[in-house]
């Protein structure tokens, strides 16, 4: 979709989302880059909070499942 970018947030680092107030998900997710909330998200890519990458489910998935592991052994 024009006008959005697969962003995920540096890793070590919690970005919120102002619009819901939660944090990015580690896995990424799809976000404006045009308008108001655009500004926002073009923000935190000069700023190096979240970079860009390319929806891949599979390293997604990876990535979720070494956060599980880490969460569980505490």
């Amino acid at each position: 979709m024009e006008g959005q970018e697969f962003l995920m947030p540096k890793e070590g680092l919690l970005v919120r989302d102002p619009r819901t107030k939660k944090f990015l998900s580690k896995a990424g997710a799809m976000k404006p880059t045009v308008g108001p909330m655009g500004r926002y998200w073009r923000r935190r890519i000069r700023d190096g909070s979240v970079i860009v990458g390319k929806r891949d489910i599979k390293s997604a998935v990876t990535r979720l499942r070494k956060t599980e592991k880490k969460i569980k052994e505490g």
